[in-house]
């Protein structure tokens, strides 16, 4: 079940996954920064900033709802997108326009200890 509302430039709404109604009010409409980084580091931007950690962890090695995305990164142009029947929600109303393939960069770096970790994804130039 989902249920969702556009109030000025925020998404509110809930979304029912695996029988545990989630509040989905922090994801935003994308506010597309230029790219400061590379495509792995604008990947962990877009990891960050979809709120993507809340379900697959900090560090994408799985979550309490999703699984690892270690190995993954193939999947990413299809699942992010439109979602899955396993409970993942669509993010294509979230995405700016290299999301996907920055998305995928990122993805393949994990697991292999040179995967950018910064949390502060609003910042131009974050640290590793």
């Amino acid at each position: 079940m989902r249920v969702l509302l556009n109030t000025s430039n925020a998404i509110v709404g809930l979304v029912l996954i695996s029988g545990v109604m989630m509040n989905t009010a922090h994801a935003v409409a994308p506010n597309c920064m230029k790219p400061t980084l590379d495509a792995a580091s604008e990947g962990r931007r877009a990891y960050m900033r979809l709120n993507c950690y809340s379900c697959h962890s900090i560090g994408a090695h799985g979550g309490t709802m999703g699984p690892s995305l270690i190995d993954k990164a193939d999947d990413v142009g299809e699942v992010v997108p439109s979602g899955s029947d396993a409970g993942m929600p669509a993010f294509k109303n979230y995405l700016c326009p290299n999301d996907l393939a920055n998305l995928r960069a990122y993805i393949q770096l994990l697991g292999t200890g040179t995967e950018p970790t910064f949390t502060d994804w609003w910042v131009p130039f974050p640290t590793r």
